[in-house]
């Protein structure tokens, strides 16, 4: 596959990833800024994870659990598309870091882990990551994206002490906070206190940032909502996708 992959040109690369995510040209040349970076993800394995999110299958409802489960397996997948080498993966209550190359990565981690328990120490996980001492990934120089995906507030600190945390955080870190919960008011104190945060963006989960989108006529494919929280912390295109229509795009959340 790797001298496939030498003997194409880059317009060519480029029409294969378009038709494998189904995503623009523009969309795909903007995924592939993402080359050289550091991709670390944060996620929530707090007990309030266990709790269920999507009744829509009566006999195997989902739980915010396996909606994040299921979202780190499409974004191991984007991943592997876009010739990425993958992301750094640490969840809050266990000091280990896991490289995550592939979605088998992902299936044989989680089933040494399969139930979420503790808190959400958010702040002291955030603290580790965007210390400009800290260093994680194969590109030191590079800029590093930090995913925190999480379902509720921080237990170690307020929302005041999260914000000054992300504001001070090092050059070249961007962060894009993923919420795993449907509760408004917890979506809302990032939205008002995080958001406007520079290098910051705020994603909602992918059933309600479809809502939104379809509010302004457009729709949303899951891997335009994975380019969304790659992408949103760092374009304004991406992190404004739920707002408005960019110009010159027939389907903001689309881009196709």
């Amino acid at each position: 596959m790797a001298t496939e992959k030498a003997t194409i040109s880059v317009e060519e690369r480029v029409r294969l990833m378009q038709t494998e995510l189904d995503l623009s040209e523009e969309t795909v040349r903007d995924l592939l800024t993402c080359a050289g970076m550091n991709i670390l993800v944060l996620a929530d394995d707090s007990s309030s994870m266990q709790a269920v999110s999507d009744t829509s299958d009566v006999y195997k409802p989902k739980t915010r659990w396996s909606e994040l489960k299921d979202m780190l397996e499409k974004l191991a997948t984007m991943m592997l598309v876009i010739d990425h080498a993958g992301f750094e993966l640490k969840f809050f209550n266990d000091p280990e870091w896991f490289d995550i190359h592939t979605v088998a990565d992902l299936e044989d981690l989680f089933k040494k882990k399969p139930t979420p328990k503790g808190m959400t120490p958010l702040a002291a996980n955030l603290q580790l990551v965007l210390s400009s001492s800290y260093s994680r990934g194969d590109f030191p120089e590079g800029d590093t994206l930090v995913l925190v995906l999480t379902d509720g507030q921080p237990s170690d600190t307020n929302m005041a002490g999260l914000q000054r945390i992300v504001d001070n955080r090092a050059p070249k870190v961007w962060v894009s906070f993923i919420m795993c919960t449907e509760e408004d008011a917890v979506v809302d104190s990032y939205d008002k206190i995080i958001d406007p945060l520079r290098g910051v963006d705020i994603c909602d989960d992918y059933a309600s940032e479809r809502a939104t989108c379809k509010k302004k006529k457009n729709d949303l494919s899951y891997n335009m909502y994975l380019a969304k929280c790659l992408l949103g912390s760092r374009m304004d295109k991406y992190g404004h996708l739920d707002s408005h229509k960019p110009e010159g795009e027939g389907g903001c959340c689309t881009l196709s």
